[in-house]
């Protein structure tokens, strides 16, 4: 671990963060914007809609969100936000005019980090977000040392455990369904006999890229959940949306073909299991009925197991 002088924030950092404000109100957007411009990257939308879909394109650093908004008000927003990866650790601050104790607990419920009351004081605000700001960046810094798996650059076994936690509270909460899905390369050992492991990581990166490519929206997570195995966790899918994702991802890799200078790769096996949250009976967890249909599926040797050819 670095030491804490590497984890510093500096000015300059700062002037390239990103600050959304989201109110339906264009004045008060606009007011914001101006406020917070000279210190930050700010941009404004004006409704739940196109905040969420402004934070799937670029995860900003901090959202200054108005609670009381019309089709999506604030509270539904924040919920939707904090369901997409990107968004878990960005700080949410609700501006608002309802101070009231009820109205900040379902804030605080939603996933909200802060208030600022309305009328703003620019002074106060400014301070408030900064400090917001800060310590966000220091935690992505600190993710990317602990969450990160330097091999595929994907997220690693640390972070799906907190995440699939997260996940597996948030589809029970919402009554919403919930798929995960594990790819084994069966037969990597293979690469253990070249001379280089960045062989290895070449071919986990190819495998990477091609099951990404098959995960169409925000939520979708694909992680790195062991040497040979990848992990994608699928809020708000029925187990027939999972199927579908892996049955194109177990074609392309079959269809694939890649060739890398003079490294010339042997055949790989690579076995897909899936679960959802829907089949679980008491005292059982998705991950174990995953694994127990990987097991099944490389025995059978049916159609969810693949022939992988890089010639």
């Amino acid at each position: 671990m670095k030491d804490g002088n590497s984890l510093a924030i500096s000015d300059t950092q700062l002037l390239g963060a990103i600050v959304l404000v989201v109110d339906d109100d264009p004045t008060t957007a606009n007011f914001l914007v101006q406020a917070l411009s000279p210190y930050y990257r700010t941009f404004s939308a004006h409704s739940g809609e196109d905040a969420i879909g402004f934070c799937v394109n670029h995860a900003p650093d901090l959202v200054i969100l108005d609670l009381h908004m019309p089709i999506l008000d604030g509270l539904f927003t924040c919920k939707m936000l904090k369901a997409i990866p990107s968004m878990l650790n960005c700080p949410i601050v609700f501006s608002t005019e309802d101070t009231s104790t009820e109205q900040e607990v379902k804030c605080w419920d939603a996933g909200a980090a802060d208030f600022v009351n309305k009328p703003i004081v620019v002074q106060t605000l400014v301070k408030r977000i900064r400090a917001h700001v800060q310590a966000k960046m220091q935690n992505d810094l600190i993710e990317n040392m602990v969450f990160i798996d330097p091999q595929t650059g994907l997220y690693n076994r640390r972070f799906f455990n907190d995440c699939y936690e997260k996940q597996i509270s948030l589809a029970k909460r919402n009554d919403a369904p919930l798929s995960l899905v594990m790819f084994e390369l069966k037969n990597i050992e293979l690469f253990d006999e070249q001379p280089t492991s960045a062989v290895e990581a070449r071919y986990l990166r190819i495998v990477a890229q091609l099951i990404s490519e098959h995960l169409s929206r925000p939520t979708d997570t694909l992680i790195r959940y062991s040497d040979n195995e990848f992990a994608v966790l699928l809020p708000d899918t029925y187990i027939f949306g999972a199927k579908h994702i892996v049955q194109k991802v177990l074609s392309s890799i079959a269809q694939h073909k890649s060739k890398d200078g003079d490294l010339t790769f042997e055949e790989i096996d690579i076995a897909a299991g899936m679960a959802s949250l829907e089949a679980l009976q008491k005292n059982t967890h998705l991950i174990e009925l995953v694994e127990r249909n990987l097991s099944q599926n490389k025995l059978s040797g049916n159609a969810m197991v693949s022939r992988y050819h890089i010639n």
